[in-house]
């Protein structure tokens, strides 16, 4: 079950990402404060957290947003799967889930964006398999040879799709 993330679940996540081995320490500590900021107040200014739960465990989770002073771009900030729940479709689960959603929201593009080193090749795989594509790259922009990859899915508005307002264009 998908649901909205509450302020109860925080330590969870923010184990569970850290155990991913994908998020430095500094990383892991922005994460806590984007949900401390999030069950402060960003819920209320369209920021969206949602938690994938099985069984009363967590599994994973998505935070996502509008972004500001655009007309229906959105980033993917946070998509986290529990290293033991990871290849079993929760990833694209939740990602289809943070589409659908964005689109209901009025999104017209989603962005993400990651690492170019190649710990995160199978990451940048997942977006690709996904429908995304690279947009931009910034050289050297995390560190010395660390490329921050931008990916970008656009979304067309369906006249009539139940549950779902808009596709992939």
């Amino acid at each position: 079950m998908i649901r909205p993330a509450a302020a109860v679940d925080t330590p969870t996540l923010l184990q569970m990402t850290a155990a991913t081995g994908y998020f430095k320490p500094m990383e892991v500590d922005a994460l806590q404060e984007v949900l401390d900021d999030y069950h402060d107040r960003e819920q209320f200014d369209g920021n969206r957290c949602f938690v994938l739960e099985e069984a009363g465990s967590l599994v994973g989770f998505v935070y996502h947003a509008p972004e500001p002073m655009t007309e229906g771009s959105w980033s993917l900030w946070w998509i986290v799967v529990r290293p033991d729940a990871q290849g079993k479709g929760h990833g694209g689960m939740l990602l289809d889930f943070v589409e659908g959603d964005a689109c209901r929201q009025g999104a017209r593009m989603l962005f993400v964006e990651t690492s170019g080193l190649p710990l995160y090749e199978s990451t940048r795989q997942f977006y690709l398999r996904n429908g995304y594509h690279e947009e931009a790259r910034v050289r050297d922009y995390y560190a010395e040879g660390d490329d921050q990859i931008y990916y970008r899915k656009r979304f067309a508005t369906l006249e009539k799709s139940p549950g779902r307002d808009c596709y992939s264009a």
